[in-house]
């Protein structure tokens, strides 16, 4: 039988994290129970779970993100880890991970440190595998996960490749970790790495691809999955608006939330979409803020926490398409 994800991940967000996200966010810390609530449900393993559709996909990840930001946002990262690892070229590896990935056992984030179209973090070939300099800027969960998947640009003469490793957070050489404050989600552990010949293994290499295969990849899954994150702020501001007698944007979020499966594998329409709910999370914010009233103007109130989700969506995981229409969106109506 097909398990109902959804309604697991509903019944997670009211037992555990709806009721914790208020002190998440004031702490700056995510309950180690919060992950291990996560994997019990099986939620570290479900994109790869019998019968999963894109839309079962986008409504469960919405969902637990929706429930507690900071919390969601790592969780986040590790499905990202899980796809690489369970289509590795390196076999390997994947037989010695997946399962303890997909049991929630061995968690994982990520860092693509822009090695498509602008990297920050360079391998050179050494004896018996790559030594890794250069800065992953953004690397979520840090202290939360076992071991980050990294990209990292590699140039052999004149070819130039993308090396996905498996980088043990407790076993990585010459690594400096600086802690990076954030506006929404800072209980994530979000921090910088600058890495100094760190030596990564080649059984470690999860795979390589010539440059050129990525670069002719625009709207990949990545960028599909990752509007799950606005989604998730806007359902959760949309919730927090109908708790107060107001459902004039449900509608809208319906609209926006039956346009996901359709926009899957189409870069325009990804793009279009992922704008279109980043705005709207903006506007539903601002609304509960009015709503709210002068409390609104509180540290910590959930009316002042969703606005800063929000502002965090605008431009978390997002690319220079969708800002442009983000800001098409936003410019000012002519008057007159």
């Amino acid at each position: 039988m097909v398990q109902n994800w959804v309604r697991e991940a509903e019944l997670l967000v009211e037992e555990v994290l709806d009721r914790a996200a208020a002190e998440v966010d004031r702490s700056g810390v995510v309950p180690a129970g919060h992950f291990e609530a996560l994997a019990e449900r099986g939620f570290y393993g479900f994109p790869l779970a019998q019968g999963m559709t894109p839309d079962t996909l986008i409504d469960t990840a919405a969902t637990l993100i929706g429930g507690c930001l900071a919390t969601g946002f790592v969780w986040a990262q590790h499905l990202g880890a899980l796809r690489a690892v369970a289509f590795a070229d390196n076999t390997a590896l994947r037989e010695r991970y997946l399962a303890r990935m997909t049991a929630g056992t061995y968690r994982c984030g990520v860092s693509y440190a822009g090695a498509r179209s602008a990297p920050t973090l360079f391998a050179e070939a050494v004896d018996g595998g790559l030594a890794i300099s250069g800065t992953a800027p953004f690397v979520t969960g840090w202290e939360y996960v076992d071991a980050v998947v990294i990209s990292v640009r590699v140039t052999d003469g004149a070819a130039e490749s993308i090396a996905t490793l498996l980088v043990p957070a407790d076993d990585a050489s010459g690594v400096t970790v600086d802690r990076i404050p954030l506006i929404a989600a800072d209980a994530s552990a979000t921090v910088r790495l600058t890495l100094d010949r760190t030596f990564v293994s080649d059984d470690q290499v999860i795979g390589m691809k010539p440059l050129d295969e990525f670069q002719s990849g625009r709207g990949s899954l990545t960028d599909w999955i990752n509007g799950a994150l606005s989604l998730g702020v806007l359902s959760r501001c949309v919730r927090e608006l109908k708790g107060q007698g107001i459902d004039a944007y449900d509608a809208q979020y319906a609209a926006l939330r039956t346009r996901f499966a359709g926009a899957m594998g189409d870069a325009e329409a990804t793009y279009a979409l992922r704008a279109d709910i980043a705005a709207a999370a903006v506007r539903a914010a601002a609304a509960g803020v009015v709503a709210t009233g002068s409390r609104a103007t509180l540290s910590h109130t959930t009316a002042e926490r969703l606005m800063r989700q929000a502002s965090f969506a605008l431009v978390c995981t997002t690319r220079e398409p969708i800002k442009d229409g983000l800001l098409d969106r936003l410019r000012p109506a002519e008057l007159g």
